[in-house]
C-alpha cells in the first residue's frame, strides 16, 4: 500500500521544513511527497528544493496562485500512491501516524475512505498550546449531519483519505476559499462513504495570524455556504430520518433555523417542543431560546433561561458570557465580569468574553459592540484570531 503526501504551499518557508521532516521522520516510510507551491514570493522553493537534494521521493510543483483547494488537487492528480495523506505546509505529524494509520486499515479490515485523528494546536514554535481536541467516527445520515452541526475535523492536515474516493468526488471544491475540506467530507458523508477516526493526538495544527482560516468569521461564513448547497429542506430531511428521538432531531434542525435566521420558524418549534429538566437536552434547549429571545431584543427573558442553564451547568461558557453582556447592557458591571472571568477561567482564549470584558473596562457605551455567542461552546476552543 503506496502512501502519497501532498503538501500545498504558500508563503510557507518559515514552517516548511517542518512539515517536511515530521513526514521523512516517520517510523513507517512513505512513497512520495509531493509539494504544490501555490505561487509562493518568499523562500518557500528555495527551502523544499534544498531538501530535495538529499530526498528524491520529494516532488515539487508549482503554479500560480490558485488557493488551497486548487493545489491539493495538483497534488492529488500528481500522486501515484493509493493514498493521500494531506498536510498543510505549516502544520506536523507525529512519527507514528502512518504506522497508525496502517495499523487500523489492516484492524478494520473493509472498505474504508478516509481515516483522521485527534489533534493539538501549535503555535509558531511547535508548542502544544491546547488540550487535544477529540474527534468521531462519522457514518450515513447521522455523519453527514453531524458535520453540519459542529465540523470534528478541525482541519485536512493528518487527514488519510483514499485516492480512488478523491477522484470520484472530482476532489476539493476549488469555489470554496474556506472550509473547502469540510464540504468534501460532507459530499463523501452524503454518498455513504464512512469516515473513521482514531482518539490519538498525532496532528499538530499551527495557530498564527497567517492561517487561512484564523478567522472565525470566515470560518463561519464559509459553514453557510457549504450548507447553501444543500439546502434546509435536503437537511431538515436528513435530521429527521435518524434514529433518535424527536427531541433531539427538534432541537438540531432549530440550530439551523437559527443559522438560517429563520427566527420564527424556529421560536415555533422550540415552543411545541417538550423538554424536561432532566434531559440530557434540556440545557441546549433553553441555550437555544435564550438565542431567539436575544434575536428578539426580549433580553430579560433571555437571562432566565441562562440563569436556568447555570443552575444545571454552572460551567456553560457561552451562558455565563451572554449573561455577563445583559449584566453589563443593564448597568451590572461586578455581575458582568463576574462571569465573563469565570468562563475565561473555563475556556482559555474565549474571544468573545475577552473582548465583552475590554469593552466593560474601557467604559464602553455603545451596548451594540457586545458579543452574544450564538453557539455553545467545543469542550476545548480553537484558536482564531480576532476578527
Amino acid at each position: 500500500m503506496r502512501i502519497s503526501v501532498v503538501i500545498p504551499a504558500f508563503n510557507a518557508g518559515v514552517y516548511i521544513e517542518k512539515a517536511i521532516q515530521s513526514i521523512l521522520k516517520q517510523i513507517i516510510h512513505v512513497h512520495e511527497i509531493i509539494i504544490v507551491d501555490d505561487g509562493s514570493v518568499d523562500q518557500t522553493c528555495k527551502v523544499v528544493q534544498k531538501i530535495q537534494k538529499e530526498e528524491p521521493k520529494i516532488v515539487l510543483h508549482t503554479q500560480k496562485n490558485a488557493g488551497a483547494s486548487t493545489a491539493r488537487n495538483r497534488g492529488i492528480h500528481e500522486a501515484t500512491g493509493d493514498w493521500i495523506l494531506f498536510l498543510d505546509a505549516d502544520d506536523e505529524c507525529s512519527e507514528n501516524l502512518v504506522e497508525t494509520y496502517l495499523a487500523k486499515i489492516n484492524e478494520v479490515r473493509e472498505d474504508i475512505s478516509v481515516i483522521y485523528t485527534a489533534y493539538y494546536q501549535i503555535d509558531e514554535h511547535s508548542h502544544v498550546i491546547s488540550p487535544f481536541l477529540s474527534g468521531k467516527r462519522l457514518s450515513g445520515i447521522e455523519g453527514f449531519c453531524d458535520i453540519l452541526i459542529r465540523n470534528p475535523i478541525i482541519s485536512p492536515s493528518g487527514v488519510l483519505v483514499k485516492k480512488s474516493r478523491l477522484v470520484e468526488m472530482s476532489g476539493f471544491n476549488t469555489s470554496i476559499k474556506c472550509d473547502e475540506d469540510v464540504d468534501l467530507w460532507v459530499r463523501l458523508l452524503d454518498n455513504n462513504y464512512s469516515i473513521e477516526y482514531i482518539n490519538k493526538p498525532l496532528s499538530f495544527i499551527r495557530r498564527h495570524s497567517n492561517n487561512t482560516t484564523s478567522s472565525m468569521s470566515t470560518s463561519h461564513n464559509a459553514e453557510k455556504l457549504i450548507m447553501d448547497q444543500y439546502g434546509l429542506d435536503y437537511i431538515k430531511e436528513k435530521l429527521y430520518k435518524r434514529s433518535y428521538t424527536m427531541e433531539k432531531n427538534s432541537l438540531d434542525f432549530a440550530l439551523f433555523l437559527i443559522r438560517y435566521k429563520q427566527w420564527k420558524q424556529c421560536e415555533k418549534l422550540l415552543e411545541n417542543t417538550r423538554v424536561l429538566e432532566d434531559s440530557s437536552h434540556y440545557v441546549t434547549y433553553c441555550f437555544l431560546k435564550s438565542i431567539v429571545y436575544i434575536e428578539d431584543k426580549r433580553f430579560n427573558e433571555a437571562l432566565d433561561e441562562y440563569e436556568k442553564i447555570l443552575v444545571a451547568d454552572v460551567t456553560h461558557g457561552a451562558a455565563l458570557n451572554n449573561s455577563g453582556v445583559i449584566y453589563a447592557m443593564n448597568g451590572n458591571k461586578e455581575k458582568a465580569i463576574t462571569n465573563m472571568e469565570q468562563a475565561m477561567l473555563l475556556f482559555p482564549g474565549y474571544l468573545d468574553a475577552q473582548h465583552n470584558i475590554m469593552l466593560i473596562e474601557n467604559s464602553e457605551t455603545d451596548k451594540s459592540l457586545y458579543r452574544f455567542s450564538l453557539r455553545e461552546l467545543r469542550p476545548v476552543l480553537l484558536s482564531y484570531s480576532t476578527d
